[in-house]
């Protein structure tokens, strides 16, 4: 008689073959395709209980490696875009232009600066201040000295202030306040045959081989009203230092105009 001890013997079960590829471009595929073939395995070794943890270990894998790959990509794109905001970064530092490049002057062989525009002649500079509009001749500060210069407003940060590109005839230097909002400022150079790369030593300057010879005209007075402009001036000059005046006395103004042909003024009559 045969005793049953309750225990059936499963059947082997006849040997399976892996067959899936590994494609290097394709590693999660892969790795899928082992694990679903190890679960597949597992079933007919372990229990059920045992199955679903596997199963769970083999998911959890998976979403660790594209985790992991997310990362790596992520990190990949950040140093990439460090890299180009550093690249643009020197792009701009290397166009920026440099403080000592020489800019192209203007059409008065001069240039428009921040706090003042200036233009000059072979023998002359003229330099125009904008002020706040009312401003009152005696609150206005203009020191002109033979290698410097002073300009502002009493009560206000100076708009000028330093060490002249090269010197000047003081005696022959004069400023005015034109509509109580500009100071117009003309200094008489020492050496008339040099052009000025700035008015103030360490401004910006302009590229002097690029000058053009010629009388200066001032900004919408046309010939005639720049004659009398500089004939202002110069009577304005003489007042202040309390010598006549070209209508008092002509012959000042006729020796003024023999020593400095270049500043286009006017013949007295």
């Amino acid at each position: 008689m045969e005793v049953d001890d309750g225990n059936e013997s499963k059947p082997s079960a006849s040997p399976v073959a892996f067959s899936s590829v590994f494609d290097p471009s394709n590693r999660i595929g892969f790795f899928k395709s082992a694990f679903a073939f190890a679960s597949q395995m597992a079933a007919d070794i372990f229990d059920d209980n045992q199955e679903d943890k596997m199963e769970n270990k083999i998911l959890s894998l998976l979403d660790d490696i594209k985790k992991r790959k997310r990362e790596k990509k992520d990190e990949s794109e950040e140093e990439e875009d460090a890299e180009n905001k550093r690249l643009r970064t020197s792009e701009a530092d290397t166009k920026k232009p440099s403080h000592d490049d020489p800019s192209p002057p203007n059409k008065n062989n001069g240039l428009d600066m921040k706090n003042y525009s200036w233009s000059q002649t072979l023998g002359d500079v003229m330099v125009q201040v904008p002020v706040p509009f009312g401003t009152k001749k005696k609150v206005v500060i203009c020191d002109i000295k033979n290698t410097s210069l002073r300009v502002g407003v009493k009560g206000q940060p100076l708009l000028i202030d330093g060490e002249l590109f090269q010197a000047v005839k003081v005696c022959e230097s004069y400023w005015i306040l034109e509509d109580n909002e500009t100071v117009t400022i003309l200094l008489s150079k020492c050496n008339p045959w040099e052009w000025w790369k700035s008015v103030v030593k360490g401004d910006r300057g302009i590229d002097t081989s690029r000058c053009e010879p010629g009388l200066r005209r001032l900004d919408g007075l046309g010939y005639e009203g720049e004659r009398h402009m500089r004939k202002l001036l110069f009577d304005y000059g003489q007042k202040c230092k309390g010598l006549p005046t070209s209508d008092n006395c002509p012959e000042v103004l006729q020796k003024f105009i023999v020593h400095h042909p270049y500043l286009n003024l006017p013949q007295s009559e």
